[in-house]
């Protein structure tokens, strides 16, 4: 199966251009997307420091991009977006889609340990598989220069990730929500 990202959409907005790819991922055993926000550059041979953005529950890889705005000030900053997918899809995993916070859109970004959520290894996408993807295909940014954000479980998720590999990002800025429940 092909591993190399596919565009499968496109659309220019403040001055750079937002991008959706799919691609099979070896570590999620299924084809997964994401976007790059590339913003615009004077020259061919520029590297864009990146900021992940990690979404929350329930999220898909086009939330964060269609509804925050956040191109404007990655545009204005010269920083590129990349915004993952949330979990695998399209498994057929019995009781994948039972619940809204367990299974599909609900990966958290770690790595399940049951057998029967082998699939679900949202930490090694997101901190091993993807950059490297990126680096390799991506000529135009620098994932030495990386950065890593999110909200509710994406929150959760770019502070774990933060924390366990702090030679990896630059920054990190979350926002998580925290319910009580009586």
């Amino acid at each position: 199966m092909e591993t190399k990202p596919t565009e499968i959409g496109s659309s220019k907005m403040f001055g750079g251009y937002n991008k959706r790819y799919k691609h099979f991922s070896p570590t999620l055993g299924c084809s997964m997307t994401f976007h790059i926000y590339f913003p615009p550059s004077s020259s061919p041979s520029h590297k864009f420091p990146i900021l992940y953005w990690l979404s929350g529950l329930t999220c898909t890889d086009e939330n964060f991009i269609i509804k925050s705005g956040a191109q404007r000030a990655a545009s204005a900053e010269g920083v590129a977006l990349i915004a993952p997918d949330t979990s695998p899809r399209g498994l057929n995993v019995e009781g994948e889609a039972d619940s809204w916070d367990f299974g599909v859109g609900a990966g958290f970004y770690l790595n399940a340990t049951q057998q029967k959520w082998k699939n679900w290894r949202m930490y090694d996408y997101v901190v091993k598989e993807l950059p490297k993807l990126l680096s390799e295909n991506f000529p135009q940014l620098d994932t030495s220069k990386a950065s890593i954000s999110g909200h509710s479980m994406g929150g959760h998720g770019a502070l774990t990730i933060y924390l366990k590999n702090l030679d990896k990002y630059k920054v990190v800025a979350v926002e998580i929500l925290i319910y009580f429940i009586d």
